[in-house]
C-alpha cells in the first residue's frame, strides 16, 4: 500500500514538472513569436529603356510603348530559409496606374505577375503604354504612376507596395487652318495687281511662326508675300488668327495678253523651345490668276512727255505771235 502511494507521488510530481515546462515554453514563445523572427519583406524593382520616354509624345498619335523589366527579391535576417519554405510558392505582384494626367490615357499590361520569393532577384516582364488624347502645352513634362501591390504570403512575407513615376515630355503638334475671304482665283487686267487675302487660324499646341515662301513662280510672273508671321495657340484663349495678302502681278509685254497661271504658296509652321526650333510639316496653297487685256507698258509715260511738248509748242507759238503782234503796230 505504501509503495502505491509512493508511486502516486513521483506521477504527480511528474506531471508537475512536464506543466510547469509546458507554461513556460508557451510564455518563451509569445514573448518572442517564432514568425516575426522569420518575417521577410518583398522589395520590387524596374527597369526600362529611359530613351523612349525622352522622346516627345504627340497629341493623338499612336500609343507610346514601354518595354518595363520587373524585378522582385525578398530580405530579411533569415531570408535564406525562408525562400527554402517557400519553394514553388509564388509571390504575387499587382501592378496599377494612378495619377493619369488630364488629357492622357495609360495602361499596363500584364496586371498581375508572378515571381519566386528568393534572395536574389527574380524576372518578369510587363509593358506601359500611354497615349495623349487631347492638345496639351508643347514641351510641358506629364508623368503617370505605376503601383506595385505585393500581396502577403502567408505569415513568411508581409504584404507592401512601391511606386516608381515615368515622365514624358508632350510633342510639338501643328496644326494650321486656312481662309480665303475674297477666294483663291482673280481674273484682272495685264495692267492690274491680284491681291489674295489669307487668314490663317493656329489649332497647335504651341506658339506657331508661319512662315510664308512663294514657290514655282511662273516665268514673267511676280509675287510677293510676308515672310513669317507669328500665332498664338487657342489653349490659353489668346486670338489665334493672322492675316496675310499674296500680291500677284502678271506680265506686262506690250501687246494683248491672255495668261493663266496657278501661284502655289507654301507656308511652313515651326516654333522654338530652348534655342531649338522645331518645325511641322508645310502646306501649300494655290492661287489661279488669269490675266486677259492689252498691255502698253510705257504707254503712260510718252503720252506725258508727248503732252509736255505739245503743251510747250503751243506756248512757245503763243509768245511767238504776240511778239509779231507788236512788231507790226510799231
Amino acid at each position: 500500500m505504501i509503495e502505491k502511494i509512493q508511486r502516486l507521488k513521483i506521477l504527480i510530481v511528474l506531471m508537475l514538472i512536464f506543466s510547469s515546462s509546458l507554461v513556460i515554453l508557451n510564455s518563451v514563445v509569445k514573448s518572442a513569436p517564432l514568425d516575426d523572427i522569420y518575417e521577410c519583406t518583398p522589395f520590387i524593382d524596374i527597369d526600362y529603356n529611359q530613351s523612349l520616354v525622352e522622346q516627345p509624345v504627340l497629341p493623338y498619335d499612336e500609343p507610346r510603348m514601354i518595354p518595363l523589366t520587373v524585378k522582385a527579391k525578398i530580405f530579411g535576417s533569415q531570408m535564406d530559409l525562408v525562400a527554402e519554405k517557400l519553394k514553388g510558392v509564388s509571390l504575387i505582384v499587382k501592378i496599377s496606374i494612378e495619377d493619369v494626367p488630364d488629357g492622357c490615357f495609360a495602361s499596363i499590361n500584364p496586371p498581375i505577375l508572378k515571381f519566386n520569393a528568393t534572395e536574389e532577384f527574380d524576372i518578369n516582364y510587363a509593358t506601359l503604354s500611354f497615349t495623349i488624347d487631347k492638345y496639351l502645352n508643347a514641351f510641358s513634362i506629364k508623368k503617370v504612376k505605376i503601383v506595385f501591390d505585393v500581396e502577403r504570403l502567408g505569415k513568411l512575407v508581409i504584404a507592401k507596395n512601391y511606386c516608381h513615376d515615368v515622365s514624358f515630355i508632350v510633342g510639338y503638334q501643328p496644326q494650321l487652318s486656312f481662309s480665303y475671304p475674297e477666294n483663291n482665283v482673280r481674273d484682272i487686267t495685264p495692267m492690274d495687281t491680284a491681291v489674295f487675302p489669307i487668314e490663317i487660324e493656329n489649332w497647335g499646341n504651341s506658339v506657331t511662326n508661319v512662315k510664308t515662301e512663294v514657290v514655282d513662280v511662273p516665268e514673267g510672273w511676280q509675287a510677293s508675300i510676308l515672310e513669317s508671321i507669328i500665332l498664338n495657340t487657342n489653349l490659353f484663349g489668346n486670338e489665334t488668327i493672322g492675316k496675310v495678302s499674296l500680291k500677284v502681278k502678271p506680265p506686262i509685254s506690250f501687246g494683248y495678253h491672255e495668261d493663266r497661271e496657278i501661284i502655289k504658296v507654301k507656308m511652313t509652321p515651326t516654333t522654338e523651345f530652348k534655342d531649338s526650333e522645331f518645325k511641322g510639316e508645310p502646306v501649300f496653297l494655290y492661287f489661279v490668276v488669269q490675266s486677259r487685256g492689252f498691255a502698253t507698258p510705257g504707254f503712260e509715260m510718252c503720252l506725258m512727255i508727248f503732252a509736255f511738248i505739245f503743251v510747250c509748242f503751243i506756248v512757245s507759238k503763243r509768245k511767238t505771235t504776240k511778239k509779231n503782234h507788236r512788231g507790226r503796230k510799231k
